[in-house]
């Protein structure tokens, strides 16, 4: 018996300030390397704690899903789980992180940091893979410009003391 499937249960979206964005192609092999080793670390510090830490493809609605709009992380970090109802996150999370692939790049950049500002995300992690930086916005700080990091170094998660991530091991 040959199986049929449905090609638009696997297509992604998001929906920020009404717009539609299509998240397909899905990511390469290097991406979902990199959010993976990201994962191990960010969740290995967060065992035993109140906070939790997912994976895409997971809805975070930053308004509190009051307008329909949601984004897909790579990455989201939460730390009160009264935002963690059975679909998502409803309301902001503490911290995303973003891996930069071709198609997405430019929304990641522009529209998503924009939207992750203004709903009072506390560290946004823009990450590189084609030139093996990290960029971290701290954006609760009035600075609007990220510290950036490269592959040879190590960058503390400013938002849980004790949470060093050496880049050497997400490259």
């Amino acid at each position: 018996m040959e199986v049929q499937l449905d090609p638009k249960q696997f297509e992604r979206w998001e929906r920020i300030d009404g717009v539609i964005y299509d998240m397909t192609p899905s990511p390469s092999t290097e991406h979902q390397r990199i959010v993976g080793r990201l994962f191990r670390d960010i969740s290995g510090y967060l065992k035993g704690k109140t906070y939790e830490c997912f994976t895409a493809p997971f809805d975070v609605y930053l308004d509190g899903d009051k307008s329909g709009n949601y984004v897909q992380p790579d990455i989201t970090v939460v730390c009160d789980p009264s935002k963690l109802p059975p679909h998502g996150c409803v309301g902001v999370p503490d911290m995303v992180v973003e891996v930069l692939s071709p198609a997405t790049a430019y929304k990641d950049k522009t529209v998503k940091l924009r939207a992750y500002k203004a709903a009072g995300v506390r560290e946004y992690w823009i990450v590189d893979p084609h030139h093996q930086i990290v960029e971290v916005y701290r954006l609760t700080d009035t600075n609007v410009f990220p510290t950036v990091h490269n592959k040879d170094e190590t960058v503390t998660v400013s938002i849980f003391e004790g949470l060093d991530i050496n880049l050497r091991d997400i490259f």
